[in-house]
């Protein structure tokens, strides 16, 4: 009997490029296009990229990010506006992959975490598209725990963020130092992802939801944390094969694991109760020994997780270096090997490649989706025309672009400025090292260094190093 058909899919980057070249940004977006994608097959990257007017490229340790990948074809896209070097402003974007439309949503009553983390898209039969965040309700500027849902439904004639308090009665309060590492859309459902402390879920389509907490599953032997904001590279909450998953990287520093456990409902317990199967626990010695790893010349040193296959749970992709490759832990050898080209978070942010920066798009762009997708986006679009705001600063486009270009380019020379000192600096160290190294090696007395011109010239009003 021949295989089956490998449903279509791909590894979308969560940072996406800014046509930020003006004559290249004419020719790749026509006329109301601000978005378009560079498909490529797995384990390729396929990239997102969107004009200058829905988000500046990463700079000054902010960066765009792409916080959801729906398999409608939509994409939800939160765009970095910094305003200063102090200063900074997050735009929250429904992109159409069909179309290259962007469909620019209001500023939300509450500031939203950077970089996307605690927002989501879902997308529910013909109930509509909606955007949700969770956040904790404050008091006094303090965290209350009780859980407060930010929603907006796409399409809607109000146009409007819908803030709702959680029944603290029936719900349970958000844990203290909640750190959400992303939303998961699954089951009707969206699932705010926070890799220490479980996961919490809700359906914002109700009339009054009720939050639901998973706590993650524990394993004796954890890794040393990197730190909190890289907790991503050990592990993640992904779906495939219509389960939400959880993968993650533990055992000792000289002998990991990787295991991974699939979510269910429990058959024993109370109605709704929730519960872990373990699937398969792989040593990374077995898959090193084994000839595919051999081949593709990666050392034996631990990866970062990327991702999981959408439609193969046995399948397990990993970060190292510049490369990825996939594991399938069942047969416990390489079953993928590329390089894998992508934007990577700006240094000064402390994140490394991780699960939390590509996206595992379970995408066809052949296939017709439903109608009442394509219905929201026009409605959106026909209610923001309507109104006083449309986009960011679409009423006046000229005069936002002109304010883009002149903050760019004082950030790129500021930029070009700090890397210029730093290069010099470098090679001053790198002069004086080697200086130093020859004089140690030569014997040079501080007599015989001020006797010559070109050893007296340098640094004469630094003391010596022998004194």
């Amino acid at each position: 009997m021949p295989a089956a058909a490998q449903e279509p899919w791909a590894i979308l980057a969560a940072i996406p490029e800014v046509a930020m070249d003006k004559e290249a940004a004419k020719r790749a977006f026509p006329p109301g296009v601000d978005a378009s994608i560079a498909f490529d097959e797995p384990p390729r990257p396929s990239v997102l990229t969107v004009t200058p007017e829905i988000s500046l490229p990463a700079c000054l340790g902010c960066y765009p990010y792409v916080a959801a990948a729906d398999r409608s074809g939509l994409l939800l896209l939160c765009g970095s506006h910094p305003m200063g070097t102090d200063c900074l402003k997050i735009s929250h974007h429904v992109c159409d992959a069909v179309t290259g439309e962007v469909v620019t949503l209001p500023y939300p009553p509450r500031n939203m975490a950077f970089y996307g983390a605690n927002i989501g898209l879902i997308v529910k039969g013909d109930a509509g598209c909606m955007v949700a965040a969770l956040q904790s309700a404050r008091r006094d500027g303090v965290d209350t725990g009780a859980a407060v849902l930010l929603s907006y439904k796409v399409g809607d004639d109000r146009r409007v963020w819908r803030e709702r308090g959680i029944n603290a009665g029936v719900s349970p309060a958000i844990p203290r130092g909640w750190f959400p590492e992303g939303v998961v859309s699954h089951g009707g459902m969206l699932w705010w992802v926070d890799l220490s402390n479980g996961l919490l879920a809700c359906d914002p389509f109700a009339d009054e939801p009720e939050l639901l907490h998973v706590p993650l599953p524990t394993v004796a032997d954890e890794l040393p944390a990197d730190s909190q904001v890289n907790s991503g590279a050990r592990s993640c909450v992904k779906v495939s094969r219509g389960r939400l998953r959880y993968v993650r990287i533990h055992g000792g520093l000289d002998a990991p694991v990787v295991s991974m456990w699939m979510l269910v409902v429990s058959t024993w317990g109370p109605a709704g109760r929730w519960e872990w199967i373990p699937e398969s626990s792989v040593p990374f010695a077995a898959v090193w020994m084994d000839e595919s790893y051999v081949n593709t010349k990666l050392p034996s040193s631990i990866p970062a997780i990327a991702l999981i296959h959408p439609m193969d749970p046995d399948r397990v992709f990993f970060f190292l270096g510049s490369s990825i490759f996939a594991v399938d832990l069942q047969l416990r050898k390489v079953v993928g090997f590329s390089k894998f080209e992508m934007l990577d978070p700006p240094k000064s942010t402390g994140r490394m490649r991780s699960s939390r920066f590509v996206h595992a798009w379970h995408y066809d762009p052949s296939s017709t989706r439903p109608e009442f997708v394509s219905a929201c986006l026009n409605q959106e679009k026909v209610i923001a025309a309507m109104g006083s705001y449309s986009g960011i600063y679409r009423s006046r486009r000229r005069t936002y672009n002109k304010m883009v270009k002149s903050f760019w380019d004082l950030v790129t020379k500021q930029e070009q400025e700090m890397e210029q000192q730093r290069l010099q600096l470098e090679q001053q160290w790198r002069q004086r090292a080697m200086c130093r190294d020859f004089e140690r090696r030569c014997g040079i007395s501080e007599e015989i260094r001020i006797s010559l011109p070109h050893l007296s010239g340098r640094n004469q009003n630094q003391p010596s190093s022998s004194k």
